[in-house]
């Protein structure tokens, strides 16, 4: 019995290091792991720095893509307004001139030189892509025409028909320049 209790107390005091040795180790390893934080810490900071930057340059880059976009379309749009504008100044001068070729009778050269310059203003509204607003016996469109007359319609007229065409009206693609000014059957 003597001997088991002398091997008893040896397996503990065999148990008792290998207790501390573990204990150490994990310190050891715990302290290694700090100190890999710790070299590891300047790194991770670097790459969190290296991914704020990154996304701040991709935001840039959007936010100028984006602005040329608005910058491309601004510009379009004022390009159309200034040619707009300046075609709407031009439609009196045709009217003028569509009066003029209606007040003469006669042939004349004066009657064929105004015709020329009405073809010529009415080829340079086709080249704008400006065309007229057909009116005369369409039914009345309130987005198109302006009625400024209505008159009692004879046998055989439906009633929101545009009669008689008083100003032609002119159009581009998409946008209405000046409504045509007509009378309407009642």
């Amino acid at each position: 019995m003597a001997k088991a209790k002398e091997m008893d107390n040896e397996k503990k005091q065999e148990e008792t290091p290998d207790i501390e040795n573990s204990e150490e180790t994990e310190q050891a390893q715990e302290c290694g792991e700090a100190e890999s934080r710790e070299e590891d810490s300047p790194l991770d900071k670097a790459l969190k720095e290296k991914e704020e930057y990154l996304n701040a340059l991709l935001r840039e880059r959007a936010d100028f893509e984006n602005f040329k976009k608005r910058n491309a379309i601004a510009t379009a749009r004022a390009y159309t307004d200034g040619r707009i504008d300046a075609v709407t100044a031009i439609l009196p001068v045709i009217d003028n001139l569509e009066r003029a070729v209606a007040s003469t009778g006669e042939e004349s050269a004066i009657k064929e030189g105004v015709e020329m310059v009405l073809r010529q203003m009415t080829d340079v509204l086709k080249s704008l892509d400006v065309e007229e607003i057909a009116a005369q016996g369409e039914k009345f469109d309130p987005n198109l025409h302006n009625a400024v007359m209505q008159e009692d319609g004879e046998d055989g007229e439906e009633s929101d028909t545009v009669k008689e065409v008083l100003m032609k009206g002119y159009k581009t693609k998409d946008k209405v320049l000046r409504h045509s000014m007509v009378k309407v059957v009642k």
